[in-house]
């Protein structure tokens, strides 16, 4: 399994930043919450204390590889509630992503919440994915959680196909939560970018396997980084598929039924 933290790290300063991805996040290649919170983790090493992730979003260019990436970054705005800046991730010469992400100070000048609940409960009502298969996976992505299964489907050649949803109560491992705001976000923007591939094959029968789709892009909200506790829940739908795209949202819920993030993005599909 890999870890969040580890697996983040930049290092450099001035703008100019190098990271190395980890094998432990491989989902075809290196899955794109993952290489985003890279990102993320250079933009936040730009601004000043206080301020925390408001919002992220990206352009996926190609795949990376597991090997050194490198990372410039550029503050576009700053002041003493906000920053705003962008990071872009390249691999020899290759460009791989570019971001965009606001930082902001905490405040309360307006609160409320009227986001409808969610129909998943708490993780303690759910089963662990062991008690429905001890198959092993093929993506080593999956070993970073303990995760809690959400509409099982046990035989995939006899599904018929569905609504495209797609929802899971998930633990990051070895390490479930950070004091770190900024890791806090990063494990945000792995759960946001999560629903995308596997809420839309949810609305085609199990036999149809011969596409995939990658991100063309990626936006995420962060709504809250404090008491989010070891369980998230990640739930989204992909309810456009046309013209060769397909649009996604997703919700980030705590167990104490908070939602904490909220994304969206557009993936392309390509026959295989």
């Amino acid at each position: 399994m890999g870890d969040l933290d580890k697996d983040t790290r930049v290092e450099g300063g001035g703008g100019r930043y190098t990271a190395t991805l980890s094998e432990d996040w491989r989902i075809w290649g290196p899955m794109g919450g993952y290489v985003a919170s890279v990102a993320l983790r250079a933009a936040a090493a730009e601004v000043s204390a206080g301020l925390r992730p408001a919002s992220f979003s990206c352009q996926f260019f190609a795949p990376a590889r597991f090997d050194v990436l490198d990372i410039a970054v550029r503050v576009r705005r700053a002041s003493k509630r906000t920053a705003a800046l962008t990071a872009s991730i390249a691999q020899d010469g290759t460009a791989i992503l570019d971001a965009q992400a606001w930082f902001a100070a905490e405040g309360d000048v307006v609160v409320h919440d009227h986001a409808p609940l969610h129909p998943h409960g708490h993780p303690d009502d759910h089963a662990s994915i062991s008690e429905y298969t001890a198959e092993e996976t093929p993506f080593p992505f999956w070993y970073n959680f303990d995760g809690k299964p959400l509409g099982w489907i046990d035989d995939w050649e006899q599904y018929s196909g569905g609504p495209p949803e797609w929802a899971e109560w998930l633990r990051f491992v070895p390490t479930a939560t950070f004091d770190d705001p900024v890791l806090e976000a990063c494990r945000l923007l792995v759960m946001a970018d999560l629903p995308s591939f596997p809420a839309a094959t949810r609305a085609h029968p199990g036999r149809d396997r011969s596409w995939v789709a990658p991100n063309l892009d990626l936006a995420v909200q962060f709504h809250r980084l404090d008491d989010l506790g070891e369980w998230l829940l990640t739930m989204g739908t992909a309810p456009i598929a046309d013209r060769g795209l397909v649009a996604f949202r997703s919700e980030v819920w705590t167990a104490s039924e908070r939602l904490v993030a909220s994304g969206s993005g557009q993936l392309l599909a390509r026959r295989v």
